[in-house]
């Protein structure tokens, strides 16, 4: 017996018409292009995400370097290593070596560790708690404790992606008196 190979379909009946493939081309490009839009957008968000994982990143770092009793040129700060932020400077931050034990940074004693930390491109520092002063987080050798200057329970740093408004662009990074650091 002989299979029938054949499709059961009538003649010149056995492809596509040039119509349905019009249609799933047309759906196919309607939903390309929702996903890169979509990716476009998210990717700004995560732009902004990354940049304060970053921050809080720096943030502990000082907080380790105190913990660890850090040397920095070959000394042991005498006090505390600190995160120093301006209101004038919403581009960067840097981390410096408390000599003096005021848990602020003047220029005149204290030591800036490194250099100073950019922001991430496109997000800028939008706010401090400690408005019209400059911020500086703190991180006693050896134990860690944290001051906050302004004195304060706690102290929050606003970014946001430059030229866009809060709060859905905006992350707030929030650091306790017990060394907590949350992104919000």
């Amino acid at each position: 017996m002989k299979k029938n190979n054949k499709c059961s379909l009538p003649a010149g009946r056995r492809g596509f018409t040039l119509m349905e493939i019009l249609v799933v081309i047309f759906i196919v490009a309607t939903i390309s292009s929702m996903l890169v839009v979509n990716w476009r957008k998210n990717e700004e968000r995560y732009k902004l995400q990354r940049a304060a994982q970053e921050m809080v990143q720096n943030i502990r770092r000082a907080q380790s370097m105190a913990l660890a009793g850090k040397e920095y040129n070959g000394e042991i700060p005498n006090e505390s290593y600190g995160v120093h932020f301006e209101p004038n400077q919403p581009r960067s931050y840097f981390i410096f070596a408390d000599e003096n034990g005021n848990e602020t940074y003047q220029p005149s004693d204290d030591i800036v560790v490194g250099l100073e930390i950019p922001v991430a491109d496109g997000v800028e520092i939008y706010s401090l708690s400690s408005l019209p002063q400059d911020l500086d987080i703190t991180f006693s050798l050896p134990d860690g404790f944290v001051g906050i200057a302004p004195t304060a329970s706690s102290a929050t740093i606003t970014i946001r992606r430059v030229g866009k408004t809060c709060p859905q662009d905006c992350k707030d990074i929030i650091i306790s008196k017990t060394g907590q650091m949350t992104i919000q």
